[in-house]
């Protein structure tokens, strides 16, 4: 059974890997605001590759923080402590398998660009901002659903 204090290291734990996860997308934002060298000429190999491991490398961090929020006992306990946050909790793990695979096709994407096999996908970018913008839109709900629980831990105990 999880303490209420292993409950928020848990919860810590989770708003940590947030930070790391955030700043990991803000850089691959940054690079793709920056100019890029034209398909074909000079430059342009090296930046798809780079586009390509930084995605993967967020796949990867991704993959990593998911498995940890999603570990059925830590879960099961957290939401026995929580019942009220069951529903909605569910329905934001549900879209870990979605973000996931949705990465994963512009990995794909982003790594036959680089090789040469295809063209640059003209939606890539769009593509990849609105995958950053649903990651954002992710994390912000879970920090709101974790950080209330917490208050009402620390609440309870006053």
């Amino acid at each position: 059974m999880m303490t209420e204090t292993e409950s928020k290291d848990w919860v810590d734990t989770v708003l940590e890997q947030h930070r790391k996860l955030r700043s990991e997308v803000e850089q691959v934002e940054s690079f793709l605001a920056a100019p890029r060298p034209v398909a074909g000429e000079k430059g342009s190999h090296v930046w798809a590759v780079s586009l390509s491991q930084r995605l993967l490398a967020l796949h990867d961090e991704l993959f990593q923080h998911f498995r940890f929020e999603e570990d059925v006992d830590a879960m099961e306990e957290i939401l026995a402590m929580h019942p009220e946050a069951t529903r909605r909790l569910e329905e934001v793990f549900q879209e870990h398998p979605d973000m996931l695979r949705e990465l994963r096709h512009i990995v794909s994407d982003a790594l036959s660009y680089s090789e040469g096999i295809n063209p640059e996908d003209p939606q890539l970018r769009r593509r990849i901002a609105r995958l950053l913008e649903k990651f954002h839109q992710h994390e912000q709900e879970e920090n709101h659903l974790f950080q209330r629980m917490e208050y009402r831990d620390v609440g309870a105990a006053d």
